[in-house]
């Protein structure tokens, strides 16, 4: 089957003119969200050239009704301006045919995110009593992955209620936590984690980049973040480009965690490039 990127962002830099920040960030004038706080005032923006954005999507010759509908449904997820409320109307509202729809492209995210925690933890008796907090955790693909590998405690975050209550059914997880992360502090005391995982949870609409502070926040130091993702997904999303990188390493310069490792990997969705990001939490 063909792919194609049917959207592409264009770079402009002979207008150096500055934006002003996206919605629900600070400028150095106003009060800071209450989770950039507590670290030494990190923005969770920056200013940068002009960009113009519009997302890579799925576009196979669908041949059968499932995975047109299935791939109409994907890309609905990551639609440009369809905000966080309605993103999560979506997921609640398709979460019955979540995992037909993923499964119809071949979604490998959650296998690979457990097997670099595998990794991570190679003592089958350690891995039993890690304690796993699965943020975007959806429908639980990836705690379900993960339990045949041997993890034992887990928990999970998403708010979406639909996607959860699924989740709840596959019995992986101890608590579930219906809620958004980057906002405002979760509900969680800090240090309360050995590692957070996460697959699919960037995007559009999706995770910000000030998400990372609270995860910073609620891992134990020496505990690991991994974040699995499509690689476009950071390239081309106007919320993390010139916001996501900085944002990676004044977390590091502010020795809240060092980067250990980038891996890409093939077919995080089918045809789709994926990348693992993993970082130790100091």
């Amino acid at each position: 089957m063909e792919y194609e990127s049917v959207f592409r962002r264009q770079l402009s830099f002979k207008d150096e003119e500055k934006e002003t920040a996206p919605v629900g960030a600070t400028t150095p004038n106003q009060a800071r969200p209450q989770v950039a706080d507590k670290w030494g005032g990190l923005q969770i923006w920056s200013s940068r050239p002009k960009i113009h954005f519009v997302m890579a999507v799925l576009a196979e010759n669908a041949d059968t009704s499932l995975m047109a509908e299935a791939q109409e449904t994907i890309n609905r997820y990551v639609e440009p301006g369809l905000g966080k409320e309605r993103s999560v109307q979506t997921y609640n509202e398709t979460c019955d045919k979540y995992d037909e729809y993923t499964g119809a492209f071949e979604y490998c995210g959650p296998a690979y995110a457990a097997k670099v925690m595998r990794d991570l933890y190679p003592d089958k008796i350690q891995r039993s009593r890690v304690r796993i907090l699965d943020v975007a955790a959806g429908t639980g693909l990836v705690g379900a992955e993960m339990k045949k590998l041997g993890f034992k405690n887990m928990d999970a975050l998403d708010p979406s209620k639909g996607m959860m209550d699924i989740a709840r059914g596959r019995g992986c997880y101890n608590k579930l936590y219906i809620d958004f992360i980057g906002e405002y502090d979760l509900n969680i005391s800090g240090d309360t984690y050995d590692a957070i995982v996460m697959s699919g949870g960037m995007g559009e609409n999706m995770i910000p980049v000030s998400a990372f502070i609270e995860m910073t926040r609620i891992v134990k130091p020496g505990g690991f973040i991994v974040n699995v993702t499509r690689i476009e997904h950071l390239e081309n999303c106007k919320d993390y480009v010139g916001n996501l990188e900085p944002m990676l390493d004044k977390l590091q310069e502010a020795g809240r965690w060092t980067e250990v490792d980038r891996i890409s990997f093939p077919n995080f969705l089918r045809g789709k490039e994926g990348i693992a990001l993993i970082h130790k939490v100091l």
